[in-house]
């Protein structure tokens, strides 16, 4: 990323053009010109969850990866989010974190330099409460910690389970309740994957039948914070999509249809 922004004219060496190659000397001043518009910008419905002057929350949708190149979350925003009239904005709206691509939910998107710094040391401090729900194939009683670490990197996650459905394809469905400590990639997949119950639709860590053709089950359905610049409390919301609910139900239809007068 350096090195492209180098090329591309945004990086000044002690005020003027400089190369990749060119080592830096003590004293050395670089400078960061941000581009005026992203590079690219893509129309993508988006729903908008909070908004203020500094930061705003937008329901995140599957199938888009949240910043990098072509077609990202972070390209799709600027129409639906004009720049902040603060002294400090951003020239355009920045993903505070990330959501892996097939992953739908709540993310929060900084406007201003204060609150991206500020949700970056937030993030980092551990001080953002994520929380998501999940559908994993078999059945999974109670509550409990998974404490395994991800890249040697620590790893925890909380989970509860909350209900249970049959299923032709799995025998049981679970629904879980996950609150994340830490922010691994692919961390609650692994994580659940690894207790013996991946999440469906997981093509990465899934084995077995788990609906790889079904979208994965994964959703961001919350974030509690302190505002990053007014100090507030905050928390941002989202309705589990409906397609969550209507798959537990036709996979019991189904399984009673094949077990009629059995006890779930």
């Amino acid at each position: 990323a350096a090195r492209r922004a180098i090329l591309a004219g945004q990086v000044l060496l002690n005020g003027l053009d400089c190369v990749p190659s060119r080592f830096l000397q003590r004293g050395d001043r670089l400078e960061l010109l941000e581009p005026v518009t992203p590079a690219l910008i893509i129309d993508v419905p988006l729903e908008i969850l909070h908004l203020d002057e500094h930061l705003a929350a937008v329901l995140k949708p599957a199938g888009l990866e949240t910043n990098g190149r072509g077609r990202t979350l972070e390209a799709a925003l600027p129409p639906h989010l004009p720049r902040s009239p603060a002294a400090d904005a951003l020239p355009w709206p920045r993903a505070a974190h990330r959501l892996d691509r097939r992953t739908a939910g709540v993310l929060l998107v900084a406007r201003t330099s204060a609150a991206a710094k500020g949700l970056s040391d937030a993030f980092a401090a551990r001080r953002i409460q994520k929380g998501y729900v999940a559908l994993v194939a078999g059945r999974l009683e109670g509550e409990g910690t998974i404490d395994a670490p991800l890249d040697e990197r620590a790893a925890v996650t909380d989970w509860s389970a909350t209900a249970h459905h049959r299923s032709l394809h799995t025998e049981w469905i679970t629904e879980v309740d996950l609150r994340p400590q830490t922010g691994r990639k692919h961390q609650l997949r692994a994580h659940l994957a690894g207790l013996g119950h991946p999440i469906l639709g997981d093509d990465r860590y899934g084995e077995g039948p788990v609906l790889r053709s079904q979208g994965l089950f994964l959703f961001a359905r919350s974030l509690e914070l302190l505002h990053p610049v007014t100090g507030e409390p905050l928390r941002i919301d989202a309705p589990v999509p409906p397609r969550f609910a209507s798959f537990t139900e036709r996979e019991d239809r189904r399984w009673q249809g094949h077990h009629p007068g059995a006890d779930q």
